[in-house]
């Protein structure tokens, strides 16, 4: 007999009432195995065991299927396990599978159960199965439930004592006049002192419940019975046979329209067909309020062989937001706090600015705080490095002068989203991992999602971050620790609960998830575009149309994970993709939904640019655009050229060569893959100066000026070496020279290099040092310089 000995409580408190479509979809996909934890025989000394057999054959063949397991004890935890042939291939297999053995180490308890979730019951056997399940008033009801909800009810020898004592809500026999088999009182011994603890003869009780009791004279010859939705079996032999029943009868009562879409959605991941041995995905995709899809392909953990199913746990990166501000505007419809309160009052260690900070302003990324992701990068701080949420909130913490007047402009910052959790911390007396999994994830039965805002927790059933690299596959750990802007582990059927709630709201109200999809707006009620992302919405999520259809997308990369989501609101269309693939998976979660939209869309997918109205310019004339343009705003270079009589033209860090056709005199269409219309036009200034505005769609404008590149000498160049000191980050760069210019480096860059821009202005190759401008004395002496980019703006460095 094997004896799993420590007894660990899973401590769950989950609500128990899910709506009925979403149990129709769901449901499908998981199986709920009852056992026992009773370690003797009644009040004797003579040990009692679950089956093992008749716990891992059916497992397997579910969990073949694509159907994920869980298990239910009337007291949680550990449970014994025995009857175990290890000459049995699958018996083998499973007792060295350590993902198996935790669950049996970790079954849930009763109450943890939403019965909504299951397609299926399955009762298994040994000795044990006699105590403690038949009598548990709690699993009763969720035997029931499931039956009720169209599920299947099931037992295998002894294990058919769960259902001895099943009822209807009037109190009537659940089973009244089907037939039920079980191990049958014939080949009990009577003598032996087991028997004599038994608290009732199978057969008998069965009959007492009005049940049809019936078994065959002969045992090992794979015996069951199916009798409506209850399939039940009489000895170890009937295992595999009774599993592939209860499949058959779940795939009849699956939703048609699911069935009609699930070939083709099966396609959209046929890179996974015949293999499970690499890197997967989990997916979803939800239309009118109900689940039409949803599976796992590939592998969670390559090396112990362990395949995703629709609950492994993904991390979902910069997906997580929506959650921080979703918490916010929770709290704000609970009255316990306003968008129009000054942080400090939440947060009053932050410094006193001139202007007063709202949570208004951290949640529409307008406060004018630096980015602490980049002032991390920028500190010194590498990749790998263990990061926690005190890190992050101290680097916010630091900054003496803000970017701008907050709520006057938009910048491309995470820091507020840190600092929220603060607020939610202070207002509730709960940190936001704890606040979330009480109010938000427990409710909707959200039970593999939690935040991690501990890089050392141990997380179950979660896939494996792996990194992809020219010299093969390699993990890729993650060690920060900051929650508020990533580190949301979730699964596809978790996630799919989420955005259930969007369409019957059990959590916040129909207001809050109609303004969680509102764009944020500045002081005076303007909103912003990203002529790449679209309007930034509450929910930190885009608004942006797909071939003319409006479209909510986000995702979320982080370490090897990589997720992506696509909601079309009015055609209530969501699908999305979780992977540990480490690439982007928009295409495979656009396909999907595709698929379910049909042909909705009124523009084609990809732009003919042979039916683009264009006129014929000079070679001449398209010269005069060539040159150098310097967005200050955002800290970036174009350089435009003419090769082979077309205007094309390069940012500055990327090799890719964009081709312009023009359309009107001094307007350009950008020649690119995809739906969205990309303009660029040249306007000259009243000085001659000469901008250029490009806009995607109805994006807001990014204005670039042209500009004369500055050159140096050497001796000119020998003026800027030297050491500069940032008082703000307690941090120190040295700037030196070589034959191609000025460099530095950090801990994440070994070189930065500084491209001449403007007098005294350079471009670093590091995206988050941005512009580089130095400062002189009224000697001409340099004493410092700033940085500015997308991120931040003026971070003072001084000359030492």
């Amino acid at each position: 007999m094997c004896k799993v000995i420590s007894r660990t409580m899973l401590a769950l408190s989950l609500a128990t009432c899910f709506c009925l479509f979403y149990t129709a979809a769901v449901a499908q996909t998981k199986i709920l195995f009852v056992v026992s934890n009773q370690d003797f025989y009644g009040t004797s000394k003579i040990q009692a065991a679950n089956h093992f057999g008749e716990i891992a054959i059916p497992y397997d063949v579910f969990t073949k299927s694509g159907y994920t397991v869980d298990f239910v004890s009337p007291d949680g935890g550990a449970v014994p396990v025995g009857y175990i042939n290890a000459s049995d291939s699958i018996h083998k297999k499973y007792l060295y599978d350590g993902f198996f053995m935790n669950k049996l180490k970790h079954t849930i308890t009763p109450a943890a159960v939403v019965p909504e979730n299951y397609a299926a019951i399955f009762y298994g056997g040994g000795g044990a199965a006699m105590f403690g399940v038949p009598e548990n008033k709690t699993i009763q009801n969720i035997a029931r439930q499931i039956f009720n909800n169209n599920g299947v009810v099931s037992a295998i020898c002894h294990g058919t004592a769960g259902l001895a004592y099943l009822k209807d809500e009037s109190g009537k026999s659940l089973y009244t006049g089907k037939k039920i088999t079980g191990f049958a009182d014939k080949f009990e011994n009577k003598e032996e002192e087991y028997y004599k603890t038994f608290p009732f003869s199978i057969d008998q009780a069965i009959k007492n419940n009005d049940g049809d009791f019936v078994y065959a004279d002969e045992l090992g010859k794979g015996f069951y019975v199916v009798d409506g939705r209850f399939v039940t079996g009489q000895d170890p032999s009937s295992a595999s046979k009774m599993a592939s029943e209860i499949i058959r009868i779940i795939e009849n009562n699956k939703l048609p329209v699911q069935e009609k879409s699930a070939n083709y959605f099966d396609k959209v991941f046929s890179e996974w067909n015949n293999t499970s041995a690499k890197s997967g995905v989990a997916a979803a995709l939800l239309k009118d309020g109900q689940i039409r899809y949803m599976k796992g392909f590939g592998s969670a953990d390559l090396t112990r062989e362990i395949p995703i199913d629709t609950d492994t746990k993904f991390q979902i990166g910069t997906m997580s937001k929506q959650f921080t501000a979703f918490a916010i505007l929770l709290l704000e419809e609970q009255g316990k706090l306003s968008l129009s309160d000054d942080v400090r009052k939440y947060i009053p260690q932050m410094p006193d600015f001139d202007h007063k900070i709202t949570i208004k302003h951290l949640l529409s990324q307008s406060s004018g705080l630096h980015d602490f992701i980049a002032l991390k990068e920028i500190s010194g701080w590498r990749d790998k490095d263990v990061f926690t949420q005190k890190d992050a909130v101290d680097l916010i913490l630091k900054q003496k002068e803000l970017d701008y007047i907050p709520g006057t402009q938009f910048s491309q910052t995470s820091s507020g989203l840190i600092l929220l959790t603060e607020v939610i911390k202070q207002v509730t007396g709960k940190t936001f991992a704890i606040f979330s999994q009480e109010n938000i994830f427990q409710p909707l039965g959200m039970t593999n999602t939690l935040f991690s805002d501990d890089n050392e927790m141990i997380i179950p059933n979660v896939a494996v971050s792996y990194q992809n690299n020219s010299d093969g596959l390699k993990n890729n750990f993650i060690n920060h620790s900051i929650v508020g802007t990533t580190n949301l582990y979730t699964s596809a059927a978790d996630l799919s609960r989420w955005y259930l709630n969007f369409e019957n709201a059990r959590v916040g109200s129909k207001k809050l998830i109609e303004k969680l999809n509102s764009p944020v707006t500045l002081n005076d009620g303007k909103t912003i575009f990203n002529p790449t992302a679209g309007r930034l919405l509450h929910g930190q999520q885009y608004l942006h149309a797909e071939r003319g259809v409006p479209k909510i997308w986000t995702y979320g990369l982080e370490g090897g994970y990589a997720s992506n989501i696509f909601i079309f609101p009015d055609q209530n269309v969501i699908s999305f993709v979780l992977g540990n693939n480490n690439r982007y998976n928009g295409g495979l979660a656009m396909n999907m939904a595709i698929e379910a939209l049909g042909n909705v869309f009124p523009q084609p997918a990809s732009i003919d640019f042979s039916k683009v109205k264009t006129i014929k310019l000079s070679k001449q004339k398209l010269e005069t655009y060539s040159g150098y343009y310097w967005d200050n705003e955002r800290m970036s270079r174009l350089t435009m050229y003419v090769k082979n009589d077309t205007l094309r033209y390069q940012v500055s860090g990327n090799t890719y060569e964009n081709t312009l056709v023009p359309v009107a005199e001094n307007t350009f269409q950008i020649m690119a893959d995809g739906d969205d219309v990309m303009m660029v036009k040249f306007r000259k200034e009243h000085n001659n100066l000469i901008k250029l505005i490009y806009t995607s769609g109805e994006s807001d404008e990014y204005v670039f000026e042209k500009y004369t590149p500055q050159t140096y000498s050497e001796t000119d160049l020998d003026k800027f070496p030297g050491t500069y000191y940032c008082k703000d980050l307690n941090v120190v760069y040295t700037v030196a020279k070589d034959k191609t210019g000025l460099l530095t480096s950090n801990k994440n860059q070994p070189v930065i290099r500084f491209n001449p821009i403007q007098s005294d202005l350079f471009l670093s190759s590091a995206r988050n040092l941005g512009g580089v401008r130095f400062i002189r004395d009224k000697n001409q002496a340099i004493t410092g310089f700033y940085i500015s980019s997308d991120r931040i703006k003026n971070l003072h460095f001084t000359k030492i």
